[in-house]
């Protein structure tokens, strides 16, 4: 349901564009949605650029990085403002995706309106720079480079160090505010036919990718309270390294019980202080492939519910070629599935290194507390030397801080990732075949 409020037009969560282009950014498709709320006719619409309705105030920074990623074969989520015929704005969460001749782009009302505010705030300031040079003389390719490498850096200073980072954290967060304001595949009506396993599908997917969502936000609520540590693994690979230091220095006699415990002390702290100065890379690697994945899962989410919305469509009418759309959709879902299976088998087997890792490390380290501590005592006690005190203090503190995160590494471990690549796969053919049967 729209609505207008000086010169901008509002709508609601269920109002979702669809477009498709080739490879130029020439629209081929668009839906109703599209059609109504840019004020545009079907006919002028289809064979016109897609920046038919592209605003005079978004930056060509915005647009030079969209394609940049496109042209990567990566997908891109911004939030955009668009003009429509009639003159009046209106504010969109884009998602554009790759397919076979060209791009799909699915647009939705923005609810994250956080963050959306703070990268609106952004283009304003970017705009108003490109502004400046353009006075200057600069040309269309000189603003766009400018606008992208200054709108790189106002990213960054909101936590996205690409305009790729802010696309696999937002479509999460956008999709799953979308299904929290009721948006949803619509119900299979009760009568047979290929219009009906096609909505009864589509909502088995969006089951099975709901129940994704839930056990990636518990990895990435467990990697992140991981990744919070990192300064303390350091730290730790520091007083490991510190252990080999107050018991060498010297020629050691193995044959001497106390040099021994020495050897053994500095023995163990080289083979565990580069295991813990490796831990935050592999850490920043698997919370990064597990944003990924959630990306995924959300981008499955959202074409799924755009098949399902033109599955409808054949019986109301609403549409032209839905057919027609929901065949470029499965493309779509056939490549983002393809990519499931895999993504979902090297996180668990990340996580299951780690938590091998880290089972490896932990019981290195409290070996070698306790050998420091028997040297200590071998040595004197505290109060022997500088070096003994220095040992002993040490040896008191220990290594915990690892012990709580082998804790965290293997209650990650337990969980699982309920994808099942046999099913999704026959899911896809009931689809296909019945598209088939409405063509």
């Amino acid at each position: 349901m729209e609505s207008q409020v000086g010169y901008e037009r509002f709508f609601g969560p269920d109002d979702i564009f669809f477009s498709t282009t080739d490879p130029k950014g020439v629209i081929q498709r668009s839906n109703r949605t599209f059609d109504t709320l840019s004020r545009y006719t079907r006919d002028r619409v289809i064979g016109a650029p897609h920046n038919i309705i592209r605003h005079l105030d978004m930056p060509a920074g915005v647009f030079k990085l969209m394609w940049d990623d496109l042209l990567a074969g990566l997908p891109v989520c911004a939030y955009v403002l668009n003009r429509a015929a009639d003159g009046l704005d209106y504010r969109v969460f884009a998602t554009i995706v790759p397919i076979s001749g060209g791009y799909l782009s699915v647009r939705t009302k923005p609810l994250d309106t956080d963050t959306q505010q703070a990268v609106e705030q952004v283009y304003r300031g970017v705009r108003a720079r490109e502004r400046e040079i353009a006075a200057r003389g600069a040309s269309r390719h000189r603003i766009g480079e400018y606008g992208g490498d200054e709108l790189a850096r106002e990213l960054g200073a909101l936590g996205y160090e690409s305009l790729h980072a802010m696309t696999l954290a937002q479509l999460p967060r956008e999709v799953s505010a979308l299904v929290s304001a009721g948006v949803r595949v619509p119900a299979a009506p009760p009568v047979s036919g290929p219009v009906t396993r096609i909505l009864t599908v589509t909502g088995q997917i969006e089951r099975d990718t709901n129940l994704l969502v839930f056990e990636l936000e518990e990895y990435l609520r467990l990697l992140t309270s991981m990744a919070a540590t990192e300064g303390v693994l350091l730290a730790v690979a520091d007083r490991a390294e510190s252990y080999a230091r107050v018991v060498g220095g010297r020629s050691l006699n193995v044959m001497d019980r106390t040099d021994a415990l020495a050897s053994q002390v500095i023995e163990l702290s080289r083979a565990s202080t580069p295991a813990l100065r490796a831990l935050p890379d592999r850490l920043d690697a698997l919370h990064r492939l597990v944003l990924e994945l959630r990306y995924s899962v959300a981008l499955m989410r959202l074409l799924t519910l755009m098949v399902g919305r033109f599955a409808r469509s054949v019986l109301d009418g609403s549409e032209e070629d839905p057919a027609g759309s929901i065949r470029d959709l499965c493309g779509a879902l056939d490549e983002g599935f393809a990519r499931l299976g895999p993504l979902c088998i090297e996180v668990e087997q990340g996580v299951a290194a780690l938590d091998a890792e880290l089972g490896r490390i932990t019981p290195s380290l409290d070996r070698m507390v306790r050998r420091l501590s028997r040297w200590v005592d071998r040595r004197g006690g505290r109060g022997a030397s500088d070096a003994v005190a220095e040992a002993a203090a040490l040896a008191e503190r220990g290594t915990p801080e690892v012990r709580g995160m082998a804790a965290l590494a293997a209650e990650c471990r337990g969980l699982h990732l309920p994808f099942d690549e046999a099913v999704i796969r026959r899911r896809m053919e009931v689809l296909r075949s019945s598209l088939g049967e409405i063509d």
